[in-house]
Formats: structure tokens, C-alpha cells, sequence
């Protein structure tokens, strides 16, 4: 080991979690300045190594042979006595890499190899040998650490024993940077240490400057701005001395300063900055010479510098006579021509090139407030205000986006109330501007969970669409496809399914008029997804096939594209009972992120899976995780809300709790056709049919036309009439339901139904169904037990229950609730036989379970 010490920082657990793992070998690949050695040091110093022997292997002082390096290994070996004399006891000619394979594995001992640096090694041999070795000596593992990818270049051929450290798991994380001051004692002010994150990049090395510099500044008016001044001087010193001055650059200096105009710097991209026909090979030297690191993420190969070594060269363009805001704004010409509008912008807000900017935003601010959403926040905040008054829908954007930053909601004001006064202002000249002003109001409300004040305005915009289509048709033909597809989802999202059919349709047939292909394919997955949802499978079938005749849109407009396709393609394949074809689709599609806006879907795509297969613990989790990740813009009362409490009580009710499915109804108004069908079945299942027909007769299916819920109310009012005797009453029913599930092929609905009822009612009625003998043909599964289990606990049983949570004793429950210790005995005796309990502990268990005790 080297002599220095890792003791100016807390050992970083995440990572040391890593070497714990002792896989067989783990690297280490990161330029220079990102920690590699103090890593492995900092390990080894924390005692966490079970390994008996520690040979480090240190950096070749220049480019070496695979003889040469395993040579130096032998001498290592020979000075940790695991070769003893002088004498090789190899045949001659051995090579050094086989004798020290041999030797390892007669040792015996657990050996932990270091080898630092071991990409020097300019051999091609080097890294079979390096798996040869692991191969025949199991008592070795290994840790090498590099800057270049000639050694264990490609990430996806590595065995799954094998770890890879890379750059961006060395940066240091808010929580990393935390516990770095505090251990070294230094009292930042608020926001400070984001500062320094942010300004040193998060480099390891620079942060171990940015202790130096921030140690005991002044509690004055100039600390931020003497913070800064020093923490660029010593970042400037920093890049001098290791970047400018490395000896490998003595050729590229000034190609290195100029390719750090670049953030991702590809061979087409150097050559643009540069003009130099060898870019590649330059890249790959400094690669080697740990100043640039590959991106192992990029779809081709490219390099970048840490953020501040960039920003630190950026600086220096001018002293060798580069257009800083020239070349930044050829790169974003360049990005945009090859269709990256986020990078482009990026580059045009760097060069402070506002027209650029504002062409941007006014062409593309759909997809940048979609998929880009901090960028377009931080964009719109930098814009200088002089250069906003020709752009009053930009204008408006930042006024809301600056807005959203202060409360949770915003007022939906700014177009006229009254539909003859929107139809005239679509007929002005402020139309254009009037409906892009209106659309980015309507998404800021979407993406603030204000769905169904989303929607109404949504319904305002259309009559201004009228206006204008019927007097100036070409100001905003240009923007309709794009703006009707959000339109289209934003009432999905407030659960108004016919609104978003037509506006989708519209904008399906809009995008192909226009050869928009990620729209025209959008919308019509999007329209998939509604009707599958619904309960129309075969409806949803014929926007999949329109989905299927566009292409796979590239890059990130991909995982947007497709949500909607893949949750119909997976709810449609489990009304089909195709549970193979569903878990294909539910595997592609995942759960959502927290920035996907139709996380209800894919959470109910997910939830219905696992009641169709019996895995409802599972479906409770996703369900748990989405609500949890997305709870800041989950409205009370919204549509939203209603379905993820319906789906929960389905689930509930799957697992056989029925206390707990009744506790979540007790509290809450009962008024979208989606819980009451909820509440329906909840009552049925836990013994009470008629309160479950009266729930079902709630519905106004004039108003609400989800033939999902039509099937299931039908369903549930055929069981209870049948449960109450009432046969002519549930015939009627079922005659109805069994109509529905015949036209739209909805069979999962009609799992929810025990199979002996399903086999009775179709026996005893007039035609035969075609969908319940396909069912009954089946191996599905029931959805839902015939009957779930509850408990009815009288108001003392009640709170001994609840002292008994508490962990009172007997005799401190009868003195809370001043009765005898044989009275509550008493009640402990029927409250056990109630919920089926024998101790204390299984009582406690199966009341939180079932939800008798919150």
C-alpha cells in the first residue's frame, strides 16, 4: 500500500458496500481525480478485508509489457515470502504471468492483488491472463483500478460476479458531501454545500480543495463571494497543473480547450469544434491519461470532462483566440439539426444566444415541458425580461413556471370564461398566442396533479379552436396535432374517457396529414389505453393496429410513446386471459417513474395482473410505491385518487381482508362509479347483498359509460339477488351482463365470480354465453374469494383491542377501563374466538393485518 492516508475523509459506506461484495475482481474506472486509490486505501484502512495478504501492485511508471508487469508482480510475491529464496523453481522460459498463476494458487492463503494502474500495461494479452488467474487460483481476488478501457472495456461482456466501479459512482452525492465537512469539522451556512457540490462537480478531488477552501471563512457580508473567488482559483490551479500541463497533451492543448465546448464530445463533434481528422485518437490518449472519461451510456463512443474542468477550460477559450459563444452555438445548431432539442437548448442558454433560445422554446416547448421539464424551469427563470415582450406565450410559461415555484396550484385565469367570448378571441390575431398562452396553463395545472381543473380548461381552449379553424385556420394548424394530444391525455387523466377519445382521434388524423410519426403513434396508443381501460378490448384492438403501422420513435421520446400501447397491450391480453402475452407486455412496460405522468395506468395495468395471478401482495406493493412516489400531485377527490382507492380495496378484498376494505370505505363519500362498484363488492363479499344492490343502483350510467364497471355492478347485483333468493331478479341480470361480456369479450370481469355461480347461471339461462363458456374453458383463476372473512367487534371488544395494542397488561386494562380483570378476560376470550387468535402476539398480528386496529 502506498504511505498516504485516506484519513481527510469518512470512509463513503456505498462504496465500500461495493468491495465488501468480494467479488473475484472489481474495477475501478475513472480518470484521474475521481478517488480510485484513495478508495481501495480506504477500504483496506477500515479493517473490512478478511484477506490475509495484501499485495498492491503499484502504477507502471510508463507503458510496460504483460512480462513486465507480472515480472514486478513475481518481485511483490517474492517480498511478501510467498516465494521463498531467490531461485525461481519454474522451468526457464516460463512465462511471468504462469508462475505467478502457479504460485498464487499453491499458497493457498487468501490474497487480495491490487493492481493500480493495470491499463498501462499495453498488452492485449493482459486481460485473459487476468481471468486465467481467477480461473485457477480461487483464493485470489482482485482489485484493479484504471482510466482507459483496455482493460474490462465493455461493461455488458463482464461476468454478474464481476463489479465495475465507474466514474459517476466515485462523484460525491449530497449525503457523501455531508458527512465530508462534518468530518472534518466545518460549519457551512445554508445552501453552501449545494454550492460547492455544484461549482467543484462533485469531483473527489476537487472536493478535498473545497475543504481547504472552506475552512474557517469569515461570518461576513463577502463570504458567498470570497467562497467563490477561491474555489475558482484553486479549481483553476487544479486543471493547470493536471489537465494543461499533463505531458500527454503537449500536442492537443489547444484541441483539449476546444472540444470542452462540447458536454458530450463525440468523434462528429470534435471534428466541428476542431476540424482535426484524428479526433478519436486524441480522445482515447487523453482517455489513457485519465483527462477525459468515456461515457459508457452514449449509443456511440464518447468522452467527457468532469463539469467543472469543463466549465474551468470553457474560460480559457479566449486566451488562445476561441468564440466561446460562437462555437456553443454551432453546437446547438448541430444538436438540434440531429434532433436533440434539450441538448440544443442547453447549448444556446450557455452561449447567452436569446434568439436562439426563444426560437427554441416557441417551436418545441410541447416536448421540452414533457420530457424536459427542469431544463425548460431553469431556462425560462435565466431569460432576460427585455428580450420577453415580441414572445408573450413564453412570457406567460415563465410567468407560471416561476408561479408553480411558489404554490402548489395555480388559478386558471387567463383565458375568457364565457365560450362566444373565447370563439372571438379565436378569431384575432392573438389567437396563436391566446391558445399557447392557454396550453401551458393546462399543463402546468396537469403536472401539478390538478387534473380536473386541467380538463376544464382544456374544455375552454376548444371553443377557442373553434373560433380561429373558422377564420384562421393556417395561424394554428401548424401547433393542433401536437397541442389535441395533450388534450387527449390530460382528460384521461381527469377520467373524462369520451372527451380524450375525439381529442385524440383528432390528433392521430391531424399528425399523419402533418407526417408526425411519435404523435400520430402516440395518440394512438394513447387511444388503445383509453378504450382498454374502459372495458373495450376489441375497440382497443384496432388502435393497436394503427399503433403498429408507425415506427419506434428514437431516444427519449421512446419510453413517452409507448406508455400508452404497452398498458393496453397488457389490460387487453389479460381480458383475453392471455396471462403469457400480459406478463411480455407488463415486463417491457415496468412500473413509473416518478416524472411518468400516467402512472395511474401502468399502476393499474400492474394491480389487475396480480389479482388475475394471484399475486396481490405484489400488486399492493407496486400500488403503495406509486401512490408514495407520486403523493405531492394526488388530489382528495380527484379521479385519479377514486381509482387507487378502488384498486387497494380490490386488493384488499383479494386477500381475504375484508375489515380492513370496510375501514376504507367508512370515511369517504361515495360518489364516482368506480368506488361505489368498489363498495359494491366489498359489502357483497363480506355478507351483505342488499346493501351492495343499493350501492349498484347509485350508478348513472347515462353519465359514466365505462362498460368495465356496467359488467361488474351487473355481476355483483346478479350474485346478491341470487344470495338473497331473488332468481327471476339475478336471471334479468344476468342476462344483461352476460350480453356485455359476449359483445366486448371482457372474460377477466367475469373471474370475478365464483366459477360453481358462473356454471349455475349459465346453465339455468335462456341462451347460453359464448364468453362464460370460454371462461369456464379456461384455467383462470377466481379473482376474488366467494366469500371474505370479518370480524364484528363490539364497542368494548373495540377498545380492549386497543389497550391491548398499546401492551397493557390485563390487569392495567381493566384499570384503564374500570372493569373487573374477569370482565376483560371475558373479552379476550371472544375477541380471540372472533378473529380466530390463541395468544396475544397472533391477536395483535391479525387485527393490523385485517385492519381492526390502524
Amino acid at each position: 500500500m502506498p504511505s498516504r492516508s485516506s484519513a481527510w475523509a469518512p470512509a463513503r459506506k456505498r462504496l465500500l458496500a461495493r468491495l465488501d461484495r468480494n467479488s473475484p475482481i472489481t474495477v475501478i474506472r475513472a480518470p484521474r481525480g475521481f478517488g480510485k486509490v484513495d478508495l481501495v486505501v480506504s477500504w483496506l484502512e477500515s479493517a473490512r478485508s478478511e484477506y490475509r495478504a495484501v499485495l498492491w501492485i503499484s502504477a507502471p511508471t510508463e507503458p510496460t509489457t504483460s512480462e513486465e508487469f507480472w515480472q514486478s508482480a513475481m518481485e511483490r510475491l517474492r517480498a511478501a515470502g510467498i516465494i521463498a529464496g531467490e531461485a525461481d523453481p519454474w522451468p526457464e522460459g516460463m512465462p511471468a504471468a504462469e508462475k505467478v498463476r502457479e504460485c498464487l494458487a499453491h499458497c493457498g492463503a487468501p490474497v487480495l492483488l491490487v493492481l493500480v494502474r493495470v491499463d498501462l500495461v499495453h498488452d492485449v494479452r493482459i486481460e485473459d491472463e487476468i481471468l486465467h488467474l481467477l480461473d485457477r487460483c480461487h483464493n485470489v481476488n482482485i482489485v484493479a483500478t484504471a482510466c482507459d478501457r483496455s482493460l474490462f472495456g465493455d461493461p455488458v461482456a463482464m461476468e454478474p460476479t464481476h463489479e465495475l466501479i465507474l466514474a459517476r459512482d466515485l462523484l460525491y452525492t449530497r449525503d457523501d458531501a455531508a458527512e465530508l465537512f462534518d468530518h472534518a469539522q466545518i460549519s457551512l451556512e445554508p445552501g453552501e454545500l449545494d454550492y460547492i457540490r455544484g461549482r467543484v462537480g462533485s469531483l473527489p478531488a476537487l472536493m478535498r480543495i473545497a475543504l481547504v477552501v472552506a475552512k474557517n471563512l469569515p461570518d461576513t457580508p463577502e463570504r458567498r463571494e470570497l467562497l467563490a473567488r477561491r474555489l475558482d482559483g484553486t479549481i483553476a490551479r487544479y486543471v493547470q497543473s493536471t489537465v494543461l500541463e499533463h505531458p500527454s497533451i503537449d500536442e492537443s492543448r489547444d484541441f483539449v480547450i476546444a472540444v470542452a465546448t462540447a458536454r458530450i464530445i463525440t468523434e462528429e463533434t470534435a471534428r466541428l469544434l476542431t476540424g482535426v481528422d484524428d479526433a478519436v485518437r486524441r480522445l482515447e490518449i487523453l482517455e489513457t491519461a485519465g483527462i477525459v472519461n468515456h461515457c459508457e451510456t452514449a449509443a456511440e463512443d464518447a468522452w467527457e470532462f468532469a463539469p467543472a474542468v469543463r466549465d474551468c477550460l470553457l474560460a480559457t477559450q479566449g486566451q488562445v483566440g476561441i468564440d466561446r459563444d460562437e462555437k456553443l452555438t454551432a453546437l446547438a445548431r448541430h444538436e438540434l439539426q440531429r434532433g436533440n432539442v434539450a441538448s440544443a437548448l442547453g447549448y444556446a442558454v450557455e452561449a447567452k444566444n436569446w434568439d436562439v433560445v426563444l426560437d427554441l422554446l416557441a417551436t418545441h416547448w410541447v416536448r421540452l415541458i414533457d420530457s424536459h421539464f427542469g431544463l425548460l424551469r431553469s431556462t425560462l427563470s435565466h431569460l432576460p425580461a427585455e428580450h420577453l415582450d415580441a414572445h408573450p406565450a413564453i412570457k406567460a410559461g415563465r410567468d407560471l413556471f416561476t408561479l408553480l415555484g411558489a404554490q402548489p396550484t395555480i388559478p386558471a385565469d387567463a383565458l375568457p370564461s364565457r365560450p362566444a367570448a373565447l370563439e372571438q378571441l379565436g378569431t384575432t390575431e392573438q389567437a396563436r398566442d391566446a391558445l399557447s398562452v392557454g396550453c401551458v396553463q393546462t399543463l402546468m395545472l396537469r403536472l401539478g396533479g390538478e387534473h380536473e381543473r386541467a380538463a376544464e380548461m382544456t374544455r375552454r381552449l376548444a371553443h377557442l379552436v373553434r373560433g380561429a379553424l373558422d377564420t384562421r385556420p393556417d395561424d394554428i394548424a401548424d401547433q393542433l396535432p401536437v397541442m389535441r394530444l395533450q388534450w387527449g391525455i390530460t382528460y384521461e387523466l381527469a377520467g373524462a374517457f369520451a372527451e380524450s377519445a375525439v381529442e385524440l382521434r383528432l390528433a392521430h388524423r391531424g399528425a399523419l396529414a402533418q407526417r408526425i410519426d411519435f404523435v400520430a403513434r402516440n395518440a394512438a396508443g394513447n387511444s388503445a389505453m383509453n378504450w382498454a381501460v374502459i372495458g373495450e378490448p376489441r375497440r382497443a384492438e384496432e388502435w393497436i393496429e394503427l399503433e403498429n403501422a408507425h415506427p419506434d420513435p428514437d431516444g427519449w421520446l421512446e419510453p413517452m410513446v409507448k406508455v400508452g400501447g404497452l398498458v393496453a397491450r397488457t389490460v387487453v391480453a389479460l381480458d383475453r386471459l392471455d396471462i403469457a402475452a400480459a406478463d411480455r407486455w407488463l415486463d417491457e412496460l415496468g412500473e413509473a417513474s416518478e416524472r411518468e405522468e400516467l402512472w395511474p395506468f401502468i399502476t393499474l395495468a400492474h394491480c389487475r395482473h396480480a389479482l388475475a395471478t394471484g399475486q396481490s401482495y405484489a400488486g399492493m406493493a407496486v400500488l403503495q410505491r406509486a401512490i408514495a412516489s407520486h403523493s405531492a400531485i394526488l388530489r382528495e377527490g380527484s379521479t385519479v385518487a377514486a381509482a387507487m382507492t378502488a384498486l387497494e380495496i380490490e386488493l384488499r378484498l383479494a386477500l381475504g381482508e375484508g375489515n380492513r376494505a370496510l375501514w376504507m370505505l367508512a370515511e369517504r363519500e361515495l360518489t364516482h362509479p368506480i368506488l361505489l362498484i368498489a363498495a359494491a363488492r366489498t359489502h357483497l363479499l363480506t355478507g351483505n347483498p342488499a346493501t351492495a344492490l343499493a350501492l349498484c343502483r347509485k350508478c348513472d350510467w347515462f353519465s359514466h359509460t365505462f362498460t368495465r364497471s356496467q359488467l361488474d355492478a351487473l355481476l355483483i347485483e346478479t350474485a346478491a339477488h341470487h344470495a338473497l333468493g331473488e332468481y327471476a331478479a339475478a336471471a334479468q341480470s344476468w342476462a344483461q351482463a352476460t350480453a356485455i361480456a359476449d359483445r366486448t369479450g371482457l372474460l377477466s370481469t367475469l373471474a370475478t365470480v365464483p366459477r360453481t355461480l358462473l356454471a349455475e347461471l349459465d346453465a339455468s339461462a335462456r341462451t347460453p354465453s359464448t364468453a362464460v363458456a370460454a371462461l369456464l374453458a379456461s384455467d383462470a383463476r377466481e379473482v376474488f374469494p366467494a366469500a371474505v372473512h370479518h370480524v364484528e367487534l363490539t364497542e368494548r371488544e373495540r377498545a380492549v383491542l386497543a389497550e391491548l395494542a398499546r401492551g397493557l397488561s390485563t390487569l392495567e386494562i381493566a384499570r384503564t377501563l374500570f372493569v373487573s380483570t374477569n370482565t376483560v378476560k371475558s373479552q379476550l376470550r371472544t375477541l380471540y374466538r372472533k378473529i380466530d387468535a390463541h395468544s396475544r402476539e397472533e391477536a395483535l398480528e391479525i387485527a393490523y393485518r385485517t385492519g381492526l386496529i390502524d
